[in-house]
């Protein structure tokens, strides 16, 4: 029982240097936040001109130590995949990063405080037309090694400062709108539009999306956005699926009506819909299946009896 005893107290005083040790290292790690604004420019470009562009790399009042940065130039587009950002992929609409300079591409900030960082676009006089994209990288870099512990802490924070660049000149404001689709027949009230547009332009722009939904006969809206559509940017050259959606009462028959707009191109479908669930589908096939095998029945005791 003494063993025991001795054995549970060395225990117990393991567990609390143990326990001080991960707080003793807790607190050496690094707190570290970085912010980085604006989070776009949309500028108007002159083959032939610089500009000159500025952001900002913040510091919130969370941090204890400097903030170390580093900054580099990606491209920007959507991932045809599953329409995440692409920051590596490039192509004619990328060309922008080629005249990109920056200031620098390392920083450091202290606690609570801002950093700005300058950069210079250069145009060629040979520049296309339209629209071209890049995004300005910023990773925090911030580091530090414990004394007793040996180990690096890293934040892996990297954040994009997103530029909407249109060189003057002629644009191309064409589209297509591939697919604008409404169900007909539901099992459940979750009903899903979907349509997929593409920018055959040289510009990029929003493609709006409409939805409205009435109850058969009734014209009480159960879902609209008329009055402030769904946006969604479309890069030139790209296609983009996109889904609305509209939680409709449980069984019943309804109005639907989805406008997709971008660029000048408008498609309009409108469709009657059913919401049926399972369970009702299953109730009326075994009525109408009694139904049946009772006419059945009484023909077969109508025959007997004649």
């Amino acid at each position: 029982m003494k063993k025991l005893k001795i054995l549970i107290v060395a225990l117990i005083a393991t567990f609390a240097v143990m326990w001080g040790n991960v707080n003793a290292y807790a607190d050496e790690a690094p707190i570290s936040a970085m912010v980085v604004s604006p989070m776009y420019q949309r500028i108007i470009l002159t083959p032939g001109e610089t500009t000159t562009l500025s952001l900002k790399v913040s510091s919130p009042n969370a941090a204890q130590n400097d903030l170390n940065y580093s900054v580099s130039i990606g491209s920007f587009s959507h991932k045809s995949e599953d329409d995440s950002v692409d920051t590596e992929s490039v192509s004619s609409y990328n060309q922008i990063m080629d005249w990109i300079n920056l200031e620098k591409t390392t920083g450091t900030v202290a606690p609570n405080g801002t950093d700005v960082l300058n950069f210079t676009i250069t145009v060629p006089e040979s520049a296309p037309a339209g629209g071209q994209y890049a995004t300005i990288l910023v990773k925090d870099d911030t580091g530090s090694t414990t004394g007793a512990s040996n180990v690096n802490i890293q934040s892996n924070v990297q954040m994009a400062s997103i530029i909407y660049a249109e060189v003057a000149g002629e644009t191309l404001n064409t589209a297509e709108i591939l697919e604008n689709n409404i169900p007909s027949f539901l099992m459940n009230n979750e009903l899903e539009t979907t349509s997929l547009v593409k920018n055959t332009g040289n510009v990029h722009t929003d493609a709006k999306y409409t939805l409205q939904v009435w109850p058969m006969f009734s014209d009480e809206e159960i879902c609209t956005n008329e009055e402030n559509a769904d946006t969604n940017l479309i890069m030139p050259g790209m296609e983009r699926y996109y889904v609305q959606k509209c939680t409709l009462p449980i069984v019943g028959m309804f109005r639907v009506k989805q406008i997709v707009q971008i660029f000048d191109e408008i498609s309009t479908v409108e469709k009657t819909i059913i919401v049926c669930p399972l369970w009702l589908i299953a109730i009326i096939v075994f009525v109408i299946v009694a139904i049946v095998v009772w006419i059945v029945i009484r023909m077969k005791s109508r025959k007997k009896a004649k």
